[in-house]
């Protein structure tokens, strides 16, 4: 009798996150298929029945996440460039965090296998259009698109550095909050001072 397809669907979402995680910990190389199967509790032929490679079987875990645009397009709260970048910021440090081991993959993995290099050139290349155009609508920017692209860059390089690379949530909202009001500065007109009484 065949399984359900709720049922292999759902197994093959057990194999896609035992991989992520034993991936995360111990490197794609070192991982077989085989302790894929036995600690997600399925056989190893249900691990080729799903993914007909080892690589299929990372490619999954890095394509099969909401893409940055999906996630971005939810922070453009806000009518300031200033709250669109804290919106921006907190989403993306936190989207980040929640699939941590899938983007500490693709960062580790992306030297070796062009395929996932590529997707990251997308994910991270997709994340800064989005940006952009999630600022590109406040109110208050006066900014040329180049300049915001720029800015957009800076913004999702700094926030991938501090989640991903250093590992450094808990410090980053500081560096955070001072490159969000370093970035607002530079994309709006500068607030003129209030007239003094004349003497």
């Amino acid at each position: 009798m065949t399984a359900p397809v709720a049922a292999r669907n759902s197994k093959r979402q057990v194999i896609i996150e035992t991989a992520e995680r034993l991936f995360a910990e111990h490197g794609y190389d070192a991982t077989s298929t085989a302790r894929i199967a036995h600690e997600a509790g399925v056989p190893t032929g249900l691990v080729f029945y799903h993914f007909a490679t080892k690589l299929d079987l990372l490619l999954a875990i890095v394509n099969e996440r909401p893409t940055p645009s999906v996630v971005l397009r939810s922070a453009s709260r806000g009518r300031s460039v200033r709250g669109r970048l804290r919106a921006v910021v907190t989403t993306m440090a936190d989207e980040l965090e929640h699939n941590r081991a899938a983007r500490i993959i693709v960062f580790r993995e992306a030297h070796a296998r062009p395929e996932i290099a590529a997707r990251g050139a997308e994910l991270f290349a997709e994340a800064t259009a989005t940006v952009a155009d999630v600022l590109s609508g406040a109110d208050d920017i006066v900014a040329d698109p180049a300049r915001v692209r720029t800015a957009a860059e800076l913004v999702v390089s700094r926030v991938f550095l501090d989640i991903i690379a250093l590992g450094q949530p808990d410090t980053a909202a500081k560096r955070h909050a001072a490159m969000i009001d370093l970035v607002a500065a530079s994309l709006t007109k500068p607030e003129v001072p209030a007239a003094r009484g004349s003497v």
